[in-house]
């Protein structure tokens, strides 16, 4: 820990010319260091000297940083999340564009601890997020858009098929965002307006075999919803929810649901609808798979778009 001091010191007094081996030095502390508080300072420090880094450097740093996450050993992966998401915030927009992306590629993961690590760095990215509006300039709607499809990633995990995934969703969802200390009371309104809907459709739509730690992780999340509504309502009063949308039925078999299927939501959303996709339980002319399967595979596809929804 005093090493970490030392050229954490040297480092704010102008020693620059080490700069990146130190930060690389640091990213190896947080992934491979037996104590657990050489991790949490080496991250803390990597943080804070960061964007003393060029930019292509800061890039290769956080790239280092993330390639922990893929290995899948949940003694390395642990402790990268809250920095990796921190640090990827020190990135120009088309680089965290690609972060984002690598992220969304992770959650595909057959490896749960990986799928798990890319949930929390999600997480992080958006309890973080607020800060990146003067770090860089970019239009506003490039920077609404990346919240939506970081909050969207979030949103998958909850429709994912496996549950370990729903659960750390869930956790997530919870404690990352609505319990946080960090992100301000009116980003948690902005995130909650968005996405409350798909919230509670997510957690009913989860399928009953679920096994019983699933209903605590579940009954968790939605005490840290709840009291953070409550404590919005008390401060702010009520909430404000946007004008209801004109309303789209697109009925199908969708044996199975595809990119065209996708393309067409997302054609009539652009048209100012709200899309609600009815999943027929039988055809007459086609012996499609089983009604639940296909409704999860078109849970799953559509989990993160907003204003596209799952008939109940």
């Amino acid at each position: 820990v005093v090493g970490i001091e030392l050229l954490q010191d040297q480092v704010e007094h102008g020693l620059v010319e080490h700069i990146l081996h130190i930060c690389t030095h640091f990213s190896n502390l947080i992934k491979v260091s037996e104590r657990v508080v050489v991790r949490h300072d080496a991250g803390g420090a990597l943080v804070r000297i960061l964007p003393l880094l060029r930019r292509d450097q800061r890039n290769e740093v956080v790239v280092e940083l993330g390639k922990g996450l893929e290995m899948g050993q949940y003694q390395i992966s642990k402790y990268i999340p809250e920095y990796l998401g921190r640090a990827a915030l020190f990135l120009r927009p088309s680089e965290l564009d690609e972060q984002v992306l690598w992220l969304k590629n992770l959650l595909g993961s057959p490896t749960n601890i990986a799928v798990s690590g890319a949930l929390n760095t999600v997480g992080v990215l958006l309890q973080h997020y607020p800060a990146y509006r003067g770090r860089f300039p970019e239009p506003e709607r490039a920077y609404e858009a990346r919240r939506q499809e970081l909050l969207g990633l979030l949103l998958q995990g909850l429709a994912h098929y496996r549950p370990t995934v729903r659960q750390e969703a869930l956790l997530v969802t919870g404690k990352l965002l609505y319990e946080s200390p960090v992100l301000p009371m009116e980003e948690k309104a902005r995130l909650f307006a968005l996405s409350y809907r798909k919230l509670l459709f997510l957690i009913h739509e989860a399928p009953v075999q679920d096994d019983g730690l699933t209903f605590f992780y579940r009954a968790a999340a939605l005490a840290h919803i709840n009291r953070f509504i409550a404590l919005r309502r008390l401060d702010k009063g009520p909430f404000a929810f946007s004008q209801p949308r004109k309303i789209a039925f697109f009925p199908g078999t969708f044996d199975p649901f595809t990119l065209s299927h996708k393309g067409i939501a997302h054609a009539i959303r652009e048209m100012g609808f709200e899309v609600y996709l009815a999943v027929d339980e039988f055809s007459w002319s086609k012996k499609p798979q089983p009604h639940m399967i296909r409704r999860q595979i078109v849970n799953l596809s559509i989990a993160g778009d907003f204003h596209i929804h799952l008939f109940p």
